[in-house]
């Protein structure tokens, strides 16, 4: 089935023709000069190499579809980031961005697994934890509060405390991603910037997953908590 679907999404892609060396060094400088139709045209060039990391990548915990596309936010990094002028060619500078891109969205993704199977000591406190050393904002003070979506008070409960990691094992892809980050859970707290650097995404992107995440699992947990 994943060969299946590479095969597919490889036929989808193998209608745009390569570029030729002049074309494609005419499409950088019109990129270095802030044109992103010639931007998107040298994404569409490159979308080959990131199938080829994503089939060197397969059985972690990812289909071929995620794999590629999270590949393709790396690909986009590496166009946006390539400086002709280093003498590098775009290649080997652009794959090690392609596979940091789809390393983080694996890590993420067994993460989530941890939560969905174990209910450690440490995981539980973890949803308590405040997002930073300055702030009383934790995930599970979030999903109590049915009146914002940062909250600043505190729930110590143990039933409390399950039903927020129940509530978080309902998340996958990005809104996992996103959630783990910005609570810190199971890694270090990030910013609303560094995530939107990370997953190269605007911040007001990232602020809409956050959110919608956070809706969907305090639907979870008042359910889990009723009575």
């Amino acid at each position: 089935m994943e060969d299946n679907r590479l095969n597919f999404y490889l036929d989808e892609i193998g209608h745009e023709a390569p570029l030729g060396a002049d074309e494609e060094r005419r499409l950088w400088e019109r990129k270095d000069n802030g044109d992103e139709r010639a931007m998107g045209r040298l994404v569409e060039s490159y979308l080959r190499l990131v199938v080829s990391v994503a089939a060197k990548m397969q059985g972690r915990g990812l289909s071929i579809d995620d794999l590629v596309s999270e590949g393709n936010i790396g690909l986009l990094k590496a166009v946006t980031k390539y400086d002709r002028g280093r003498g590098v060619p775009f290649a080997p500078f652009a794959v090690p961005l392609i596979r940091q891109q789809m390393e983080r969205a694996l890590k993420a993704e067994e993460q989530q697994t941890s939560v969905e199977s174990g209910r450690s000591a440490s995981s539980m406190r973890s949803v308590d934890a405040p997002i930073s050393s300055n702030s009383n904002v934790s995930l599970l003070s979030v999903l109590a509060d049915s009146n914002s979506a940062l909250a600043d008070s505190r729930v110590y409960s143990a039933a409390n405390e399950e039903a927020a990691e129940r509530s978080l094992a309902c998340l996958q892809g990005r809104e996992a991603q996103v959630v783990a980050a910005y609570f810190g859970i199971g890694q270090e707290h990030l910013t609303m910037a560094e995530i939107a650097d990370d997953m190269g995404l605007k911040r007001e992107r990232v602020r809409q997953i956050r959110d919608r995440a956070v809706r969907r699992m305090r639907k979870v947990y008042r359910d889990l908590t009723k009575g």
